[in-house]
């Protein structure tokens, strides 16, 4: 177990930075994700880590130790893969011995720690199987269970439930998180899946393009992303015009909200608000707040919340989600309603997306 440090990294392919300049120092224990689109440059960054890749600039650090020249397999690196990568003629015990064997580890040592390995992913049962005759999931355990037995200091994890359904990704992500707590392993893992991110990060890297975009905790990448792009891949948000003015008031739809922005700034620039954090005016709310009307366009009952669709009068629309409603309180298509956007909650970004205005030096780019 180990912290590991990424100094400046940079990759080209050809022409182009798959890895841009990327500065990240994680935690020793941690469990850290890359996130982002396909081709953002996060599989390129973690192969890197496990030395495929030989970086083009900068360096990467293993605690003290300066890796960027070492060989993949003297880097003491666990990896699972998108595809599993076991070998299908092998028995399951032979498979996670597989690493064990090449390191020409004793017999009587093999067959403890693959068998306490496979206790630990819940197939010591079935050691004698061959992985065809297994389901999605015991296969991803398998290949778990072989990362895992070598006793890396660095766990790498590419993309590792995408091959499995909705139902049994839920399970295994939850598992491959108590594992990791349980073992204190430091783990690097790579997935496109946002929710995926949040569930199971200590903290998340966003990539885009090659560039970090921002390093942060899951309620600082989902409550205060520092940029347009972060925002909008990071769940669901919108987007509205509006104006900043010299005495620190911001103008939407014609209606003024006091902001506390920092930065001396005036101009157009973009109010960013979550669905959950617009609120529908109720005969119960506070009266002296300032609303928005908007006219319901759409409405999608999900049992424990309603997602409404609201066009307001400038034809703009937006996403609003409603939590706990009654039978009482659901809104027909059609109906016009007032609508409270807090500005405390709201992210304010410049006029090109690229700067978040209000955020008040809480979050970093670069961790």
């Amino acid at each position: 177990m180990t912290d590991i440090r990424i100094d400046k990294v940079t990759k080209y392919f050809g022409d182009m930075k798959a890895v841009n300049n990327a500065e990240i120092h994680i935690q020793e224990g941690e469990f850290f994700t890359l996130l982002g689109p396909s081709g953002c440059g996060k599989t390129t960054l973690l192969r890197a880590l496990a030395g495929f890749y030989r970086q083009d600039e900068g360096d990467i650090y293993f605690g003290e130790e300066c890796i960027s020249d070492l060989p993949a397999h003297k880097r003491n690196i666990g990896m699972v893969f998108q595809s599993y990568a076991i070998f299908p003629h092998m028995s399951v015990f032979d498979n996670v011995a597989y690493g064990l064997k090449a390191r020409k580890v004793k017999k009587d040592e093999i067959q403890r720690r693959v068998m306490e390995a496979l206790e630990m992913v819940e197939l010591s049962h079935l050691k004698d199987r061959q992985p065809a005759q297994m389901s999605g999931g015991q296969q991803q355990r398998i290949a778990l269970a072989r990362a895992i037995v070598i006793h890396p200091g660095l766990l790498l994890m590419d993309e590792p439930l995408s091959n499995l359904d909705a139902k049994l990704r839920l399970k295994m992500r939850s598992d491959i998180r108590e594992l990791q707590k349980r073992l204190n392993i430091t783990t690097i893992y790579v997935t496109h899946d946002q929710e995926e991110a949040l569930a199971v990060s200590d903290r998340i890297a966003v990539l885009n393009n090659g560039i970090i975009q921002q390093v942060g905790r899951p309620h600082e990448i989902y409550l205060q992303p520092q940029n347009k792009f972060v925002a909008n891949f990071i769940g669901s948000t919108n987007f509205l015009e509006a104006e900043l003015t010299s005495n620190s008031s911001i103008w939407i739809e014609g209606v003024e909200y006091p902001m506390n922005i920092d930065k001396k700034y005036t101009g157009k620039v973009i109010y960013s608000v979550r669905p959950e954090q617009i609120k529908i005016k109720r005969m119960e709310m506070n009266s002296e707040k300032t609303y928005i009307k908007g006219t319901v366009k759409e409405a999608v009952f999900l049992g424990e919340k309603v997602e409404y669709r609201v066009e307001l009068t400038s034809g703009v629309s937006i996403s609003i989600n409603e939590h706990a409603v009654s039978y009482r309180d659901l809104i027909n298509l059609g109906d016009v309603i007032e609508l409270y956007l807090n500005p405390e909650e709201a992210i304010i970004y410049s006029e090109d997306g690229e700067e978040a205005l209000n955020l008040h030096g809480k979050t970093s780019a670069q961790a």
